[in-house]
């Protein structure tokens, strides 16, 4: 993969590795975690089942858009869209990526009988930020 020299794509591809991967761990270990909780029977976690959903979307969700982020490392360093779209669509997918999975996390952590808690909220605002990254993305594609 070329690199260009411009340093602020460097950046933008720089920061989607280190977010990238780091979610990935993240995520994964989240994951093992609930597979741990599940393994071990322990009752807060399987007798709860919408922390139990709701851990289980966070731990989906996360991983997703880890690797969505690193997959994204070759658009950052496309010329597809302008410099100041590129700063946006990153600075826009490492905030849906971070609000999405953290909304449902939140929303398991602590709720009311049949409710997800408040912090699902953040769920659906991460997912309107990744859906303007993917217009953005799928405007400048349809224009080259």
């Amino acid at each position: 993969m070329s690199r260009k020299t411009d340093s602020q794509t460097v950046t933008l591809t720089q920061r989607h590795r280190i977010f990238g991967w780091t979610s990935l761990l993240i995520w994964l270990l989240f994951g093992t975690t609930l597979e741990m909780l599940h393994g071990f029977k322990v009752g807060g976690f399987l007798l709860d089942e919408i922390r139990r959903e709701f851990w289980s979307l966070a731990h989906f969700h996360g991983v997703a858009f880890g690797i969505v982020s690193l997959i994204y490392v070759r658009w950052a360093e496309a010329d597809e869209l302008t410099e100041s779209q590129r700063k946006l669509a990153s600075k826009l997918l490492i905030a849906g990526s971070v609000l999405m999975p953290v909304g449902f996390f939140l929303g398991g952590l602590v709720h009311f009988e049949g409710d997800p808690g408040i912090g699902v909220f953040l769920s659906p605002i991460g997912a309107i930020l990744i859906l303007l990254v993917a217009a953005l993305q799928t405007k400048a594609a349809w224009q080259k």
